[in-house]
């Protein structure tokens, strides 16, 4: 019983400190992210980029993401998706 307040307290802290830039890092990471899908994968969805040989390399790494990112990039927003973030 004892262990399980030491975790609770512990938990609650590191929320208490750490959300902030844990949540910065998280949003950096999907901004890279969407940038290299982008490189990756933007003709899919209209963007001009030139075919070469490092495309078919990380392929395979990335074609499992693709669906789900080509959802999130053509979904329609609108200016309170903006003002939430």
């Amino acid at each position: 019983m004892f262990s399980s307040w030491i975790k609770a307290i512990k938990d609650y802290l590191i929320g208490f400190f750490l959300y902030g830039q844990l949540n910065y890092l998280y949003s950096e990471k999907r901004c890279v992210d969407h940038l290299f899908m982008l490189g990756l994968f933007g003709n899919y969805i209209g963007f001009p980029s030139l075919f070469n040989y490092y495309h078919l390399r990380l392929m395979p790494y990335y074609i499992r993401r693709l669906r789900p990112w080509k959802r999130r990039i053509l979904r329609e927003r609108d200016f309170f998706d903006q003002v939430y973030d």
